[in-house]
């Protein structure tokens, strides 16, 4: 029997189908298309993952404003990806293709043309092409009706990033790097950095593996272990899970090997190996430069204060602090007082970069560093002296032989500003001279800061730096350095309201003065006794001082001491209730020092000459002098001055009828006194309330 099974003719053909014997036509095959999964390529979410609700509501903002590309950028170890990925999970439809490319592989940066491949394959095109023009192309084709959500994670370097754009406006594209990135911004990216965990929120991260309990019964340990983690997502997270497998292992413990140099605990290690990562990369300059900052006893550096410490020009200086910011190992200031851009380091930063100062720098180059900053910071404060209080700089007429530099300031509100910003640093530099054997360095820096403890009375740092520069004068056996420094010490103390021991150092400057037969310290040592007797309400006692300060300078010729203890006398006699004598002495005073160009002890007279005139009646003159004293100690950034003489000003008004001018000077000088004398703040408020 035969049989026959024919198929012929352009047939489709589709499903299973067999066939026994001959096919005769233009036949088609066709099996039924599977389709592609919807790409959902991010990383899982963590589970640990606090607070950073900011962040959000910014990232939130930014999409909302139609921008479609943001760059997240911070330390290692902050949370980069982890806010991105979260982010980009909650803010985008299920349905959305999500897609994903780690840049920073072992071998290298990774190359776009790989990662477009690898996406174009996930969307369905099995055999994309090869050269990276035609795979942006056909990706940007792709993309450009299908939204899509992107994490760029690591990225090494900007030009890593416009190839894997996506085309499509509702599309979202978020990168992550430890960089700046700032060239992104040429294609439209908002920049959001990545600060470390608050303190808070750093202690909620451990108590999801400890928990809460664990953190009650040790607080202390417990914020000092979140303090070792650098407030950092990752640290503290290994920190946290190595504590949840150690249940009996106290908080103390764990934070003593954190917080110890070279410890190889795995939180420590994880910030350090990232930080050596970024640090490899760097060029031999920008090494040096980011281990010399850790170095630097300054909170905040700026490209002059590189310039000078590192031996760079100041314009290199600028760009490789530039450069270690774009990096992230440096922080830029967001506000600062002055017009130089400052810096700052992270703690974890500054363990790392001083780890490999120790390692790779020699210990005298190390030193010769250091000494460096501390010769330009003398340098630039007597720059600062010159303009604000030349007649306190009488003790030298030159430098050390290298503190020269080129000034960074060019007026008196630059020069003040300059000391204010660098008041903090004071401290830290005068003991890193002192342990550089540079006592003289010491003194004069002390000295050139006369102009920031006059008029912004910092007490403690004032007497502090006083009692640490007379003993380095001492070191250095120069005993008019030594008065100099128990004198302008001891005007802290009696500021501060400590006149017992205001009245000991004055008794030791004499003591000195007489030995070394100077009769100038003698008479300041006079003059800052009868102060105190003054200030502590004993005028009987305080006018021979005075009277004997006036006879030993009229000798001499110094007729600006005369002056100052002229100014002091006139207030006596106000205490005395004899106003018309204080006038003619305030009136003296104010000639001799406005003669001799010192203006703001001229202002001092003036302000109390203008006083006296009120209580004599003559209220228009007294309130102008009152009025022309107040705009030199505003101009001078004067606190104590300013408030005693607003005050005055406000008993002015007062007389005068102007009752709110009264008020709003009252108001003002407690403003200015809260930080400094809080006790006669809230006096003047008592004053401003009419109680």
């Amino acid at each position: 029997m035969t049989t026959s099974n024919e198929i012929s003719g352009h047939a489709h053909l589709s499903g299973l189908v067999v066939q026994a014997r001959d096919v005769h036509g233009g036949l088609h095959y066709h099996t039924a298309p599977q389709p592609l999964p919807t790409p959902h390529q991010l990383p899982r979410l963590t589970p640990h993952f606090v607070n950073r609700t900011a962040e959000v509501n910014t990232l939130d903002e930014v999409r909302r404003g139609g921008n479609s590309l943001v760059v997240i950028t911070g330390l290692v170890g902050v949370g980069k990806s982890a806010l991105a990925v979260r982010w980009l999970s909650s803010a985008t439809e299920a349905d959305r293709p999500e897609l994903y490319a780690e840049l920073s592989g072992l071998g290298g940066p990774a190359r776009p043309e790989d990662v477009l491949q690898q996406w174009l394959r996930a969307s369905g095109i099995d055999r994309p092409p090869a050269d990276l023009r035609e795979l942006s192309a056909l990706w940007r084709s792709v993309t450009a009706a299908r939204p899509v959500s992107v994490l760029l994670d690591n990225v090494r370097e900007a030009d890593q990033v416009p190839p894997l754009l996506p085309t499509g406006p509702a599309s979202m594209t978020v990168v992550t790097s430890r960089r700046l990135l700032w060239e992104l911004a040429v294609d439209g990216a908002a920049s959001l950095p990545l600060g470390p965990l608050a303190p808070d929120s750093s202690i909620a991260l451990l108590a999801r593996f400890t928990g809460e309990e664990r953190i009650a019964a040790e607080p202390a340990a417990a914020a000092l272990l979140a303090n070792g983690c650098a407030h950092l997502p990752l640290p503290l997270t290994l920190a946290g899970a190595r504590l949840k497998s150690r249940p009996e292992r106290g908080l103390a413990a764990a934070a003593a090997v954190l917080v110890r140099p070279r410890s190889e605990d795995p939180a420590r290690m994880a910030v350090s190996a990232g930080l050596t990562e970024t640090y490899d990369s760097l060029g031999a300059t920008a090494q040096f430069v980011y281990r010399s900052l850790a170095l630097l006893p300054v909170g905040a550096v700026d490209p002059d204060m590189v310039s000078a410490a590192c031996r760079l020009q100041r314009n290199d200086a600028e760009r490789l602090l530039d450069v270690l910011a774009d990096e992230q190992l440096l922080t830029r200031g967001t506000s600062y007082v002055g017009p130089r851009p400052r810096y700052r380091m992270a703690t974890a930063v500054h363990e790392h970069a001083l780890a490999l100062a120790e390692r790779i720098d020699g210990a005298d180059e190390r030193q010769r560093l250091v000494g460096r900053l501390c010769e330009w910071m003398l340098a630039i404060a007597t720059q600062a002296q010159r303009l604000l209080t030349p007649a306190q700089a009488t003790l030298r007429n030159q430098l050390p032989a290298r503190a020269d530099a080129p000034p960074v300031f060019h007026d008196s509100r630059g020069a003040m500003t300059w000391l204010e910003e660098h008041e903090a640093d004071l401290p830290a530099v005068l003991e890193a001279a002192a342990a550089g054997g540079a006592d003289e360095v010491v003194w004069m820096l002390v000295d050139a800061f006369w102009a920031l403890f006059l008029r912004r009375h910092p007490y403690a740092l004032w007497i502090q730096a006083h009692e640490v520069a007379a003993a380095a004068a001492r070191r250095t056996g120069n005993g008019a350095a030594v008065r100099q420094m128990l004198l302008s010490g001891a005007i802290g103390l009696s500021s501060a309201g400590r006149l017992e021991e205001a009245l000991t150092r004055y008794g030791e400057a004499r003591q000195a003065a007489q030995a070394d037969g100077d009769v100038r310290d003698e008479g300041q040592a006079l003059l800052g006794i009868g102060a105190c007797h003054h200030d502590g309400g004993r005028p009987a006692q305080a006018e021979p001082y005075l009277n004997q300060a006036v006879a030993v300078w009229t000798a001499c010729g110094y007729r600006r001491g005369v002056a100052l203890a002229t100014v002091l006398l006139g207030e006596i006699s106000l205490t005395r209730g004899e106003p018309a004598e204080a006038l003619d002495r305030f009136a003296a005073a104010h000639s001799v020092l406005a003669g001799i160009s010192d203006s703001y002890d001229a202002a001092r007279a003036l302000a109390l000459q203008g006083h006296t005139r009120v209580l004599l009646g003559d209220l228009d003159a007294g309130v102008t002098e009152l009025q022309d004293a107040l705009a030199v100690f505003a101009a001078a950034s004067s606190t104590r001055w300013q408030a005693r003489t607003l005050e005055l000003l406000g008993d002015a008004y007062r007389k005068r009828g102007s009752e709110q001018a009264a008020l709003d000077c009252f108001r003002q000088a407690a403003e200015l006194l809260e930080a400094i004398r809080p006790e006669e703040a809230e006096r003047l408020r008592r004053q401003e309330n009419g109680r």
